[in-house]
């Protein structure tokens, strides 16, 4: 994937933190739904399937746009609240992109690996919205089992955050960009709260 790609995602999930004003874990994706009028179903209250490709019924959610309103359509059926928010992070993501003009996504697991790249860019999306870096790092958080407890998402989605964590400490590459400062300014008043835990 072009590093290009890589960084509209990540820009884009500070973007969102900083307008949605989000100060604290986990996001509150209904929050930022909300703040961009997008409608979150689950598939128990979902009418419209006659209208979707029937493999999204399978999958862990998926977006769509009709009539001019978005959609994240998430699969309540799935009891691990943590995998749900991932969905609903990937599926807006996919909408905030820009990938939802003609085409319904879904996704079928967690760490839906495809080489398809706007696939792979909503993940990135997600990962970031979910559990930004900047702010696991000011809170001085590194296993799996914290960044599951402190961002609400699976333990399966920490293990991959955690992994890749351990790059960016090792490189220490924190607060390098205007937005990453800007929403860990944002974070400051939780980190103090959970820095004198």
């Amino acid at each position: 994937m072009k590093y290009s790609i890589y960084q509209e995602a990540r820009n884009l999930s500070w973007i969102v933190l900083r307008d949605c004003g989000v100060n604290c874990f986990p996001v509150n994706l209904g929050e930022i739904c909300r703040h961009y009028k997008i409608k979150m179903i689950p598939y128990s209250n979902f009418t419209l399937w006659d209208l979707v490709d029937p493999q999204a019924k399978k999958g862990d959610g998926f977006s769509l746009k009709f009539e001019n309103q978005y959609y994240i359509v998430f699969n309540d059926f799935i009891h691990h609240s943590g995998r749900t928010r991932f969905t609903v992070a990937h599926e807006l993501g996919h909408i905030l992109l820009g990938h939802v003009e003609t085409i319904t996504f879904y996704r079928n697991s967690e760490n839906d690996s495809s080489t398809n790249e706007k696939e792979t860019q909503a993940n990135i999306f997600a990962r970031d919205l979910l559990m930004p870096a900047a702010i696991l790092a000011a809170l001085q958080v590194h296993t799996p089992e914290e960044i599951s407890t402190f961002c609400n998402i699976s333990l399966q989605s920490a293990q991959i955050r955690a992994k890749r964590m351990e790059v960016l400490y090792q490189r220490q590459r924190f607060q390098q960009h205007p937005l990453e400062r800007a929403i860990t300014q944002q974070f400051e008043g939780y980190i103090k709260k959970i820095s004198q835990k």
